[in-house]
């Protein structure tokens, strides 16, 4: 079973001040399990009840990309045009360099929320889109750690998550890697990766994967608050739009019937009702009307 862990170290207690003290041991605390080390730092096993743990990596490993990888996928992401391409086709493009940063990656698909509600999910490939969150139970697809952790799952073993654990197997998918990128105040997101073959022992270890979601996370938030930005926008001059028409159509409503402003607005509102049509194009066409009308006088 593959659980997220957590290697925290914790100080040694000595049974004496003699460094060759048998009994001397050190501690490592994994979400409530101890495992304890000899002086020499070899694992001696997990005490009863733990969960079994990699001893021999970090808890915080260094940034593992070599020089070759980190040129390319940052000159990938320069050259990245927000304003100019759609959002869901520059998602894409990180999700192809993504792959490309990260050997034995075979397909990568980013998912980006904005307030909780999820706004895009796009995919490297077919393979990707497969496991996609929308297409399935909620829950499916398991949370990400904070950043910068990465959840391993193993499809072939047991245990949480056994439907994306088992969509995943019959997909060609032998391990999954997921990642969260950093938040914002407004923006989350995440990176899974799928792994596919036989495992020869060159799956892209924590620092990699921690170090590509640090380099992706800036450019594909960016796009994201920028098309959120363009879609406020938007509503924002829709919505004066809509407005301006709405108050010409009060004002002829109040010339032609010399009621008052509010009881203008409640005609309008009872005419789009009955008509099932938008406020808006009710006043378009009132104002509308009421101009052929004043140029048919007119003429």
């Amino acid at each position: 079973m593959e659980v997220f862990r957590e290697r925290v170290p914790v100080p040694c207690p000595r049974s004496s001040e003699d460094p060759h003290d048998p009994d001397r041991r050190c501690v490592l605390r994994v979400h409530g399990a101890h495992c304890a080390r000899s002086p020499g730092g070899r694992p001696e096993g997990p005490v009863p009840g733990g969960v079994p743990v990699n001893l021999g990596r970090p808890a915080h490993p260094a940034a593992a990309l070599d020089e070759a990888r980190r040129a390319r996928l940052d000159a990938g992401l320069s050259s990245l045009s927000v304003a100019s391409r759609p959002a869901g086709e520059v998602l894409r493009r990180v999700t192809a360099l993504v792959v490309a940063a990260l050997p034995g990656v075979t397909e990568a698909s980013v998912s980006v929320a904005h307030r909780g509600a999820v706004r895009f999910v796009e995919f490297s490939g077919s393979l990707a889109s497969v496991l996609d969150q929308r297409q399935h139970p909620r829950d499916f697809l398991p949370a990400a750690p904070a950043p910068p952790h990465v959840l391993a799952l193993d499809t072939s073993g047991d245990g949480p998550h056994a439907e994306f654990r088992g969509v995943a197997r019959r997909h060609g998918v032998r391990r999954a890697l997921l990642a969260a990128l950093p938040a914002t105040d407004d923006f989350s997101g995440s990176l899974l990766l799928c792994l596919t073959g036989e495992d020869r022992g060159g799956d892209p270890d924590e620092g990699e994967v921690a170090e590509v979601v640090r380099r992706v996370a800036v450019p594909v938030l960016d796009v994201v608050a920028y098309e959120e930005a363009v879609r406020r926008a938007e509503q924002l001059t829709e919505a004066m739009r809509s407005r301006a028409g709405i108050e010409q159509a009060k004002g002829i409503l109040v010339a032609v019937h010399g009621c008052s402003p509010d009881e203008a607005f409640v005609r309008l509102s009872r005419m789009s009702q009955q008509s099932n049509r938008k406020l808006r194009e009710v006043a378009e066409d009132i104002v509308a009307g009421y101009v052929r009308g004043a140029m048919t006088d007119a003429g």
